[in-house]
């Protein structure tokens, strides 16, 4: 394959292909030149009072190889680790122009170059090493192109004429923004360019194994807190899903992609529940955050001497909302404004959070008056924490963070927090209303 430099080499070996054609023609006794030059610069940069004749060859666009654009695929695993480099396959369309100083010096060179072409429709590989080898009378070629493996890929090159329309034409120069002038063009098919980046590459197989499961995956019908249907599930509470085949020896329960299968309490073939506890480090993982969470079992299958857990089968991904826990503290210095007789009350107040809260979750305080009086509506405020929720690195989460209030009329306040999509729940009273978590301002 290729390196990067596959392009700049091929349109190296075009130029000195046409180049060491002319000289072959003697061309230059035909048009009585002292030079002419094959070059590869973008049209608008050959001046139109040029003293000299030449031939400029000129990509103007490339396109993916469909024969070559879905090989060695995938190019990574479920990791995201790296497996094989996949090559870049691409066909490369060259405008071959010709600029003459005198009558017909254009329409002999672009004649030459076409014959050249035609009498050339592939490049072998001693051909592409000898005209990318520096030597005289090839100082404008960089030397790095002959290392660009352009000779050693798969695929030879194969140049094929390509017959444009008036109107294509027309489209090219004019996107060009330059007076049109006898042209023609081609395409040069295949270029491979590949990465020599490191990848994983699998020990070989010593011996081979036949296993027969039946086809019963999984499937997750709903995901509901186990306390009563329509309750939140909150991170110090127990979950239950509902579904079909759930029951499997191994089993792996994952949450967001992380295995939460030792916090299972019970499992049947229906249902299943667990909490978000696990025993090893005991308590709720410091990665697990409020909001939007995936829920997935899998029946991992056991293979190998000795048996080793693999992808097995898998079921639909059920999304759940996590929703906080939270305690809330006025913080010491809050002022007092009062204003029309009302007392308004600015200050901070701390609340502390389950699961921890991330660095890049948005966090809104909620505040609900408490027992507002029957003459007017109750009271209803918010506020956002500050960017960042206060966390500073390299720390990426945090059990507390403050949240500053302003202008709040005094009183008692129902408190929540908001963090994503999940909300702190609040507490029925004995008499049937909301009764907390308060805090008094």
């Amino acid at each position: 394959m290729s390196s990067a430099l596959g392009i700049a080499a091929t349109a190296a070996v075009l130029q000195q292909l046409l180049q060491n054609g002319f000289t072959a023609l003697k061309l230059e006794d035909v048009l009585s030149a002292t030079t002419l030059n094959v070059t590869c610069v973008p049209p608008e940069r050959i001046a139109a009072d040029a003293g000299d004749s030449q031939l400029n060859l000129f990509l103007y666009n490339q396109t993916r190889n469909p024969g070559w654009a879905n090989l060695d695929l995938p190019s990574r695993d479920g990791r995201g680790e790296r497996l094989s480099n996949p090559a870049l396959a691409l066909d490369l369309h060259f405008l071959l122009s010709a600029y003459g100083v005198k009558d017909f010096h254009a329409e002999i060179m672009l004649g030459a170059a076409m014959q050249i072409l035609h009498d050339t429709p592939g490049l072998g590989r001693d051909a592409i090493r000898q005209a990318l080898k520096p030597g005289p009378g090839k100082s404008n070629l960089p030397k790095e192109l002959e290392l660009a493996g352009l000779a050693d890929q798969i695929e030879q090159l194969r140049i094929t004429p390509l017959n444009h329309t008036t109107d294509e034409v027309s489209r090219i120069w004019s996107a060009m923004q330059t007076p049109a002038r006898p042209s023609a063009a081609y395409l040069v098919s295949v270029v491979l360019l590949q990465s020599q980046k490191s990848q994983r590459t699998p020990l070989p197989v010593r011996a081979r194994n036949l296993y027969v499961v039946p086809l019963r995956a999984p499937r997750l019908d709903r995901v509901e807190s186990a306390v009563a249907a329509g309750e939140p599930i909150v991170a110090n509470g127990s979950v239950r899903v509902s579904g079909a085949n759930l029951k499997a020896r191994p089993l792996s329960l994952l949450i967001n992609g992380e295995e939460f299968s030792s916090a299972i309490e019970q499992l049947a073939q229906d249902e299943l529940t667990f909490d978000f506890s696990l025993p090893d480090p005991p308590g709720i993982p410091a990665s697990l955050r409020a909001g939007v969470c995936t829920l997935q079992v899998v029946h991992p299958q056991l293979m190998g001497s000795p048996a080793q857990a693999h992808g097995g089968q898998e079921s639909n991904l059920a999304a759940f909302v996590l929703n906080p826990q939270a305690g809330f503290t006025l913080l010491p210095g809050a002022t007092s404004q009062v204003v029309e007789g009302i007392t308004y009350r600015s200050g901070a107040i701390r609340i502390s959070c389950a699961p921890r809260i991330g660095s890049r979750q948005r966090v809104r305080l909620l505040l609900n008056e408490k027992n507002p009086p029957a003459n007017r509506a109750a009271r209803v405020y918010s506020f956002t924490a500050n960017d960042g929720n206060g966390i500073v690195a390299p720390a990426d989460s945090a059990i507390e963070v403050n949240v500053e209030f302003r202008n709040v009329a005094q009183g008692s306040y129902l408190a929540r927090v908001q963090v994503d999509a999940g909300t702190s729940p609040l507490v029925l009273g004995a008499n049937g209303r909301f009764d907390g978590p308060e805090v008094t301002l």
